[in-house]
Formats: structure tokens, C-alpha cells, sequence
């Protein structure tokens, strides 16, 4: 077997998944939003629930699928490769669908990715006990000879506490985020669907996780006794990002209404499930409302359920009016939801693209079109250019 740097290999590559590729211009639709117009092209589809786009240098990209357990590399064309050989298995609850969110979930780069080819994985992992949200570390392996892709040198770097592992269906969380500054990876972990497990500050299930760029617990995470846990008291957090200065933001699944964005420091307690802007899914009231001493009010509460699920920070050429705001994909809404900040508060939600799909993930690409994967059984890769 010889192996050849990815450039070479785009083509080959995705030649073996010619039956699944899309011509992108037959679907072009023009938008109009507050600052810029815009033009939406649907690049792939046929996937399976995707739930995370991560960009590779040469432009090509790469997109997991969540029930499948699968990970694709797709290009701008519309091509798309055959599942990409040796990814870690998932656990997958067997039962409704609705109640079945485990899965393969994200997937980013090694800051030095150019040099090494690695990537890391997070996931819920089948173990004894049932099932744990984990991190796994990869090295991406292309073949010259036939075209094919695996991943090699797959190890676990983190996995949830054994006594916090179940067997629930839900409430995994499965974002990364990796610090621009010493690479470390942050990562949510929902509750679980047990409301009560997010206020144990032992208990990882409720929790933003930080761990070294190997895995191991930060000597100066003061939540826990461990040192895995960055903050705790979250519901189930899907959207997870590093703004321009460098400060770390999460976006949250309320449960009637409620959905939020935090402004994550290390330490804090943010209060779910005693904070809550609506109620229990049976129409009882949660909480004490969205302020209690000793916990953390959320930064911003949406007054339209969202559903919120991947969030960046946009920066590019192509929108310059949205440069530093705040980008919200919406699985209820089926939308994109930018959000203005300034002086600690919201000055601007705008609820764009209505209809597109399921915003699972956001992606910004090196001209500054915005990317998304939409969340169905018959999934979509779409990027959104300018129109202006």
C-alpha cells in the first residue's frame, strides 16, 4: 500500500462515490436578509441524519452522519466518498426514533492537522453500563491505490466517568470546541434526560468537559474532583464555539421554550434545571425562574423555541455585515439565527433562511460562504454564498 498527501487523492476518492454525488447549481435559491442577499445550493444529499461538517485544507470537507455512525469526504462539486473505513462503533438506543439521539456526533481537526492528519471524533460509545459520550483521536489515511480512506491509530482519549454511563437514548450533547490558544477540547455532555444529575458537580452528565489536547484532565478545572468538569448545570448544549477574543460560548436546549445562549466560564454553575425560562414538558412549573443566587443567568433567552444546535462566530469576506455575530443553526425553527452583541447585550436576532431544513451544524469555509448539514434521513450539505 503506497499513500499519497490528500490533494492528490480527490478525485480517486471521490470516483468511488460517484452514485452519490449532487449537481449543486440545479438548486440554487436567492434569499434576502437584514444586511446582505444571499444564494443557498444544496452540495449533497443522502446522508443519514449528518450532524457535523468539519473543512479539510485542500477545500474538501469532511461530515459525519449520526445514525449510521459514518464519516464522508465530500467536495464542492457535489462528490461524495464511500464511508471512510475503521470509525470507532456507536451506541445506538433501539427503540422510536424520536427517542434515539446516540450516535456519531462531531468531528474537528488537529490544530496541526497539515502535519499529522489527525482528527478527533466525539461519540456515544457502547459500553457495559450502556452508553458514553467519548472523544476518540484518529489519524486520516488515504490510499493511492484504490481510493479508498480509513482512519489508523484510533484511540480513545476520553470517555465519560463509568458511574456516570447509562443506558438513556438521549441528552448526550456531543459538541467540540478546540481553544484556539493551547488546543485543548472542550466538549458538552447532556443530562441525560434526568434533570436532577446536572446540579451534582461530581456527575459529568450536565457538564461543558476540558480536557488536554492528549485527553487528561486540566490541574486548574475546579468543578470537580477529577478535573474533567469546566462548568455544570447545563440541560443539553449542541452549539459550542470560541468568539474572537477568545471566549467560549455555548448555545442550550430549554424545554418548552427557554432555549438560551451562555457566555461559558470555568467554574460556573448555570443553573439548569432550578433556571429555566418555561416550563416542564407537562406544563408544570420548572424552577425559580432565570435568576438564583450562586448560579449563572443565561447571557440570552430566545423568546421562540429554537432548538439551537450548532453555533460560530462569523467571520469571511462574503457577509462583511455580519463579521463577529453569532450564527445559530435551528432544528425547530429550520432556520439560521444571527444574533448582534455589543456592550453585554443583544442588539440584533434575525431569524434567516426559513425553511432550508433542521440546522444541525454551521460551518464557515475559507471565502466566507456559510455551511450547514441538515438534520433528516435524507440529510443535506448546502453552503450559502453571497447574492449581493
Amino acid at each position: 500500500m503506497t499513500h499519497a498527501p490528500l490533494p492528490r487523492l480527490r478525485a480517486t476518492l471521490l470516483a468511488a462515490g460517484a452514485a452519490l454525488a449532487f449537481t449543486a447549481a440545479a438548486s440554487a435559491e436567492e434569499h434576502s436578509t437584514d444586511h446582505h442577499s444571499a444564494v443557498s445550493e444544496v452540495i449533497a444529499e443522502g446522508l443519514e441524519h449528518p450532524w457535523a461538517l468539519a473543512f479539510l485544507p485542500d477545500g474538501r470537507y469532511l461530515v459525519t452522519e449520526r445514525n449510521p455512525g459514518s464519516i464522508r469526504i465530500g467536495d464542492a462539486d457535489g462528490g461524495l466518498s464511500e464511508p471512510i473505513g475503521n470509525v470507532p462503533d456507536i451506541f445506538r438506543y433501539e427503540g422510536p426514533l424520536e427517542r434515539s439521539q446516540g450516535g456519531l456526533f462531531d468531528i474537528k481537526l488537529h490544530p496541526d492537522f497539515a502535519e499529522n492528519q489527525q482528527v478527533y471524533i466525539s461519540f456515544s460509545a457502547p459500553t457495559d453500563r450502556g452508553a458514553a459520550p467519548t472523544i476518540s483521536r484518529a489519524r486520516l489515511v488515504e490510499d493511492a491505490d484504490d481510493g479508498t480512506a480509513s482512519f489508523e491509530d484510533v484511540e480513545t482519549i476520553f470517555q465519560m466517568a463509568e458511574d456516570g454511563q447509562d443506558s438513556a437514548g438521549a441528552h448526550f450533547g456531543g459538541r467540540m470546541a478546540i481553544d484556539p490558544d493551547d488546543g485543548s477540547i472542550y466538549l458538552t455532555i447532556g443530562d441525560r434526560r434526568d434533570m436532577s444529575r446536572s446540579q451534582d458537580a461530581d456527575d459529568q452528565a450536565g457538564a461543558i468537559i476540558r480536557v488536554t489536547s492528549d485527553g487528561e484532565a486540566h490541574s486548574d478545572n475546579s468543578v470537580d474532583g477529577d478535573g474533567y468538569i469546566h462548568s455544570y448545570g447545563h440541560r443539553n448544549s449542541q452549539g459550542l464555539a470560541f468568539d474572537a477574543d477568545g471566549q467560549l460560548w455555548a448555545n442550550e436546549h430549554g424545554q418548552l421554550g427557554g432555549d438560551m445562549i451562555q457566555r461559558i466560564e470555568g467554574g460556573l454553575n448555570y443553573g439548569w434545571p432550578m433556571l429555566s425560562a418555561g416550563p416542564d414538558y407537562s406544563g408544570a412549573p420548572l424552577g425559580v425562574g432565570t435568576e438564583h443566587e450562586g448560579m449563572e443567568t443565561a447571557f440570552h433567552y430566545f423568546d421562540e423555541t429554537v432548538a439551537p444546535s450548532g453555533m460560530v462566530f462569523y467571520s469571511g469576506d462574503a457577509f462583511p455585515e455580519w463579521e463577529g455575530d453569532q450564527l445559530h443553526g435551528a432544528l425547530y425553527g429550520e432556520s439560521i439565527v444571527r444574533v448582534r452583541t455589543s456592550d453585554g447585550e443583544v442588539d440584533e436576532e434575525e431569524w434567516m433562511f426559513t425553511g432550508i431544513g433542521r440546522v444541525r451544524d454551521i460551518q464557515i469555509a475559507d471565502d466566507g460562504a456559510v455551511w450547514i448539514v441538515t438534520d433528516a434521513e435524507d440529510g443535506q450539505v448546502i453552503r450559502i454564498s453571497s447574492g449581493d
